[in-house]
This record gives structure tokens, C-alpha cells and sequence, in this order.
């Protein structure tokens, strides 16, 4: 019987800084029911990672793909990522920049979707017609700065891997396209169902219960906060008011 849901967590840089530690840190508490894997390369030292967790599994995938998070994106574009995972239902992956506010994971994975992912900040461009025509280079990298940092995702393995097999070329062309960032972010919003209903995606509106942007944060109200804030770096954490309060909280 398979696992409904491994979450992955992509080490590109070993030598993670405080901010992405406590990030970690926090995970593995509200997560330590699900089996959580961490996604680097062959020699990586996680010795960081494991002061907080002796016992982690890994799997590792050629350095190649961790030089950058535009060279990660590329594997995120590939069959054999996912395939390295199935003997789980869901994956969820989750990158150092996110943060999970409730463990509401196993309802997640039961609402009957194949891709979830915090919605663009800012404006992102684009009409119906573009779903038919395809977009511009340019409207492609204002989606890519809307999903900058926002590295958390829930998504069925099975359709992910279907999507890419019936888009193939067009996975490639991802892939290779050097001038283009967060190519797996644009690829999932803009390619996977711009033809045909790949993928069963969720509403704005039930997205931003799953997960918001931290630009989002002052809107929010307390008690309506939703699973898990993305767009956490090091430059914004401690002006951010959630987690100044929880810092002042812990004193």
C-alpha cells in the first residue's frame, strides 16, 4: 500500500543561514508525522540539518541541479524526480522558505487536487486568450518574479508525471530555456492546462486558504490564517509581525 504523502525538502546550499534553520527547525516539528526526505547532492554536508534531526534520510540527484534555484527548477521539470518518489500518493515539497502554520496536511491531500501552490504575489498578467495563444516571453517573467521565493507545492505524482509525458517537448523547452526563472513555477501556472485540464487545480480562492505569500500577512485576520506562508527570506523575517511576536513570545 502506498504512503499518501512524502514531504521533500531541496538542500541546494548546505551551509543554510539562520533564518532557513529555524525554518527547518519548525518543520520537522509540525511535520514529524508524514515521512520528510531531503532532496541534495552526492557529498553534501548536512551536518546543520542533522543537529536538528540525527536520523534524515536523503536522496540525492546530480550537483548539477543544485547550483542555483533556476538549476533546480529544471529537475522539478523532470520525469525522473517524481519517479524517485512513487511509493507515495502526494509530494509535497517544501523549500526553505515557507513556513507551516497548521498540520493540515493529510486534509490537503484529500481535497481531490494534483497541483496546489501559493498564488503569485503581486500583479501577474494574462487573460483567457492566453490559455489559447500561449504567452510572451515577457509575461512569463512577470510570473516568474510573482513566484520568486514561494517554494512550497502539493501535487499528485501520478498526474505530474502524465503532464509531463503529454507535454513533453514542451517540458524540455523549460528546461533549456536559460533566460527564464522559476521555470517550474511558470511551466505548472502557465503550460500544464492551457490546452486541456491536465491538472485539477484549486481556486484563487480555496488556494489562499492552502497557502499566501507573506505580503499577504497584514490582511490576514488571526483566526483565518492558512496552512503555510511562502515568500520567507532572510531580508524580510524580522519585519515580518507573525513571526516578530512569536520571537517575542519565546523571550
Amino acid at each position: 500500500m502506498k504512503e499518501l504523502v512524502t514531504v521533500i525538502v531541496p538542500v541546494l546550499n548546505p551551509d543554510i543561514n539562520p533564518v532557513e534553520e529555524r525554518l527547518l527547525h519548525h518543520s520537522l516539528q509540525m511535520l514529524s508525522g508524514y515521512p520528510l526526505i531531503f532532496v541534495t547532492y552526492e557529498g553534501a554536508d548536512l551536518s546543520i540539518v542533522r543537529e536538528h534531526h540525527e536520523d534524515i534520510d536523503i536522496v540525492h540527484f546530480p550537483a548539477e541541479f543544485f547550483r542555483s534555484r533556476d538549476a533546480f527548477a529544471r529537475l522539478l521539470l523532470m520525469e525522473d524526480f517524481y519517479l524517485r518518489f512513487n511509493w507515495c500518493d502526494f509530494l509535497m515539497v517544501h523549500e526553505l522558505n515557507s513556513w507551516i502554520i497548521k498540520d493540515e496536511l493529510y486534509y490537503w491531500c484529500k481535497q481531490g487536487y494534483d497541483f496546489m501552490k501559493a498564488g503569485a504575489a503581486g500583479h501577474v498578467p494574462g487573460n483567457f486568450f492566453q490559455q489559447l495563444t500561449g504567452y510572451s516571453p515577457a509575461q512569463k517573467e512577470a510570473f516568474a518574479s510573482g513566484f520568486e521565493n514561494n517554494g512550497l507545492y502539493l501535487c499528485r505524482i501520478e498526474r505530474m508525471l502524465s503532464t509531463l509525458a503529454g507535454l513533453k517537448k514542451t517540458a524540455y523547452q523549460y528546461r533549456h530555456d536559460t533566460s527564464l526563472h522559476q521555470a517550474d513555477a511558470v511551466f505548472w501556472k502557465c503550460e500544464a492546462n492551457r490546452l486541456w485540464p491536465r491538472l485539477r487545480k484549486p481556486s484563487r480562492i480555496v488556494t489562499d486558504h492552502f497557502a499566501r505569500n507573506v505580503a499577504d500577512l497584514a490582511e490576514l485576520k488571526p483566526d483565518r490564517l492558512p496552512f503555510a506562508l511562502t515568500g520567507i527570506t532572510r531580508a524580510n523575517f524580522n519585519q515580518i509581525p507573525f513571526f516578530k511576536s512569536m520571537t517575542e513570545a519565546d523571550q
